[in-house]
């Protein structure tokens, strides 16, 4: 009796391992409500399935696809490559996520409208479409801690009460750009009535977004924007104004 229990042991792990790899994936989303995960459409399993409709804490993320590396779990980690996918945009990435809520973005690339972005994220009704081409994004308590790559913000136009295209931007986060827990971005302008040249930091300790630099308009910027830089002080022999914003999460 004793030579059989090896063979049934494999026998009743063979089985729960293909009853988890089988999983539907509908069962596993409806496990996420309390944590404000709603899915609707959805097929396939928990490891290789979809969604037409995903929405996280009421911010609508579109249609998603992933596929989970099965192996990664025996390692302590779960790795996925997900896709999103939306009529005004896209995203795809492979996601690394540890037992401690850390997430690991590699090859994080994407175009979504600043509207698709959380509201406290972008107030005012400014309208755009934000560009990532991130080599690597780690975030710890849902805050980027650690950036590699750029985030592009084109035709950038607002507030809604007087809409006016401000033109298009970049941050450039070099490797290494995270030090005493702060976040910092090389900001510069991609074309637009103002030349911009600052950074971007992305504070952990108090979840805020300093914004620093020199702005100056250009030949051809609309009146009301020169007018507006008057308010910065006189300018230097090249025409800039130092300026500075901040915010919170």
């Amino acid at each position: 009796m004793r030579r059989w229990w090896p063979l049934a042991a494999l026998g009743v792990g063979a089985y729960l391992l293909f009853a988890i790899v089988t999983l539907p994936a509908q069962i596993a989303l409806s496990r996420l409500d309390s944590f404000g995960v709603r899915a609707a459409g959805v097929s396939g399993t928990v490891w290789n399935g979809r969604a037409q409709v995903l929405t996280v804490n009421g911010l609508h993320l579109g249609g998603v696809e992933w596929d989970l590396h099965v192996l990664t779990v025996f390692a302590g980690r779960l790795n996925a490559d997900v896709r999103v996918k939306r009529n005004d945009g896209f995203l795809q990435t492979e996601i690394s996520a540890t037992p401690s809520g850390r997430l690991h973005f590699q090859g994080l690339t994407g175009s979504l409208p600043l509207t698709a972005l959380p509201p406290n994220a972008v107030r005012g009704g400014w309208t755009g479409t934000v560009n990532l081409k991130l080599a690597s994004l780690v975030l710890e308590k849902n805050w980027p801690v650690s950036a590699e790559g750029t985030v592009e913000a084109i035709d950038v136009t607002g507030p809604s009460s007087k809409p006016v295209n401000l033109g298009s931007y970049k941050t450039t986060f070099p490797a290494g750009s995270s030090k005493d827990g702060s976040l910092t971005g090389a900001l510069t302008d991609i074309g637009g009535p103002l030349q911009i040249t600052g950074t971007v930091q992305l504070k952990a300790a108090d979840r805020s977004y300093p914004i620093d630099g020199m702005i100056a308009a250009r030949p051809d910027a609309p009146r009301d924007v020169v007018n507006t830089l008057q308010f910065l002080g006189p300018p230097d022999e090249q025409g800039r104004r130092p300026f500075g914003t901040e915010g919170t999460m």
